[in-house]
């Protein structure tokens, strides 16, 4: 129930941002449910070959073509973190899901596409993630990639374009 309750502001914020423009909203209440939603311990930033196997998806579109890398610093992924959870939830709610984006892991990678900086972001269940991180494994998300293929909305992946702040390229994995 406490769950509920938390989740309730988030699905009025997903509604009100249905109903008006797709400029980023950077009011306090949704920087509020972001930093109770998606917390430092659930994102990472992977740079060099991590970064790079990121944009090699095999059941959504790609990024890229990727001419470089480079790493985002963390004041960016805040940005990225505020203007892409009400469009994790509305993408979600729009699949007929609960709007409730708080159960994604985040990675990061930064990637040069076309001459331009964007920041590419693969999301990730957390179920997913505790299973590849038991004791038993030496998987570690926080410096591997994560890469399903299938599975729906268990991962998702975004382009962030910071100097625009705008989100492109939304897309679940396909169907289980």
């Amino acid at each position: 129930m406490a769950a509920a309750t938390r989740l309730l502001p988030l699905l009025f914020f997903a509604l009100a941002a249905c109903a008006q423009p797709t400029a980023p909203d950077t009011s306090g209440a949704v920087q509020e449910e972001v930093a109770e939603l998606w917390t430092d311990d659930t994102r990472t930033v992977l740079s060099g070959d991590a970064a790079r196997t990121l944009a090699g998806q095999c059941s959504r579109i790609s990024p890229g073509p990727v001419e470089d890398v480079w790493t985002p610093d963390e004041a960016q992924i805040e940005r990225v973190e505020d203007d892409l959870i009400l469009r994790v939830a509305r993408e979600m709610e729009a699949r007929g899901q609960s709007p409730s984006p708080g159960g994604y892991y985040r990675q990061y990678a930064g990637f040069m596409i076309d001459g331009r900086r964007i920041i590419y972001v693969n999301g990730v269940d957390e179920s997913a993630i505790q299973n590849a991180s038991g004791p038993a494994q030496a998987f570690d998300w926080r410096t591997q990639p994560v890469l399903i293929c299938d599975g729906g909305a268990i991962t998702f992946g975004a382009e962030y374009d910071p100097a625009t702040r705008q989100v492109s390229h939304f897309a679940f994995n396909g169907p289980y």
